[in-house]
């Protein structure tokens, strides 16, 4: 099971705070599979202040998150015929 956080920077923050061992895919509002980039829940990336503008889950990107790396895997096969880009950052493996 995964949600969708579209226009909704509240109820995303409280996701990742509430799944501190989720995963989040941060992907374009239209969904491109060149850009599935996924992160665990407590990546600085994803969360607290973003880095470029003033919304997370606004403008051109949304949130996708679940607490099983594999229901993000199985989304993204079927919503977007792609494969997720672990994060550098917070090595999503």
């Amino acid at each position: 099971m995964f949600v969708t956080f579209d226009d909704d920077d509240k109820a995303y923050l409280r996701w990742v705070d509430d799944h501190p061992h989720g995963f989040v895919v941060n992907t374009f509002r239209n969904v491109n599979p060149a850009y599935l980039m996924l992160h665990r829940a407590g990546c600085g990336t994803i969360r607290g202040t973003p880095a470029r503008g003033e919304r997370w889950t606004s403008g051109d990107f949304i949130k996708v998150c679940a607490d099983s790396r594999q229901n993000l895997e199985d989304w993204a096969r079927r919503i977007a015929d792609g494969g997720l880009i672990p994060c550098k950052l917070c090595h999503p493996d």
